[in-house]
């Protein structure tokens, strides 16, 4: 699915360093802190097999050097076939200097293939590259230090539910999520597994728009379990 994006990151610019406003959680395990520079988002062009890509570089920046990543490109048993290792060198060495090339991005990449690279301290030794996923269709975050849709995808599980950019997410599945991102990943992973295991359609998710009571929307489930574009905050 590709999504068309009104929001991507929280993201804030100085020169030609752009960073991260407050707390992303872009999958499971990994939250952005704020200060992560961002370097650029990609898709692996060379992995189609018939030869298409899904998005042009809005931006290729400054060359700076070279930025090495603390783990290999493989696991050094199945080397790279040429034209992807020479593609993944390419995005190591790219810099995005403008934020807005990074919202661009997300309106155009496929959610299932997005990856990010930066760096959590700003240095070159420290590169990262991620891959994202989304919670249903939720982009979260901590924009005021409580766990946030920072965006909702049209069209997935989490927008049938009703959930809107801005909700304030209290728990997943009865568990509190504790103003903690990583308490509301377990959570979320806590809940799909039971909600397999038991092959329910959906599952339960308390919510709280500003100003407003919480209430509780059913997220429903792919049906394999039992038997766009994000509205900017």
């Amino acid at each position: 699915m590709t999504p068309e994006f009104a929001l991507t990151f929280p993201l804030t610019q100085n020169g030609t360093t752009v960073t991260v406003k407050y707390p992303v959680l872009i999958n499971p395990t990994t939250v952005l802190k704020p200060g992560a520079q961002m370097r650029v988002m990609y898709i692996l062009h060379s992995g189609n097999a018939d030869g298409s890509t899904d998005l042009a570089l809005a931006h290729k920046g400054n060359l700076e050097q070279s930025f090495t990543r603390t783990a290999p490109l493989n696991d050094g048993k199945t080397k790279l076939p040429p034209e992807i290792a020479h593609e993944i060198e390419g995005y190591r060495r790219t810099v995005w200097e403008v934020a807005n090339n990074f919202v661009l991005a997300m309106a155009q990449l496929p959610t299932d293939q997005m990856h990010l690279i930066y760096s959590p301290t700003g240095q070159t030794i420290d590169m990262v590259d991620e891959r994202f996923s989304f919670f249903d269709g939720l982009l979260v975050g901590q924009p005021d230090g409580k766990v946030t849709a920072l965006a909702v995808e049209i069209g997935s599980y989490a927008d049938k539910a009703g959930i809107k950019a801005g909700d304030e997410i209290v728990s997943v599945g009865g568990i509190p999520v504790e103003n903690n991102l990583i308490t509301f990943a377990k959570a979320y992973a806590a809940t799909k597994k039971d909600a397999h295991e038991q092959e329910v359609a959906s599952y339960a998710m308390a919510v709280r728009t500003p100003g407003k009571e919480t209430r509780t929307v059913k997220v429903p489930l792919p049906p394999s379990l039992k038997g766009g574009l994000m509205q900017g905050f």
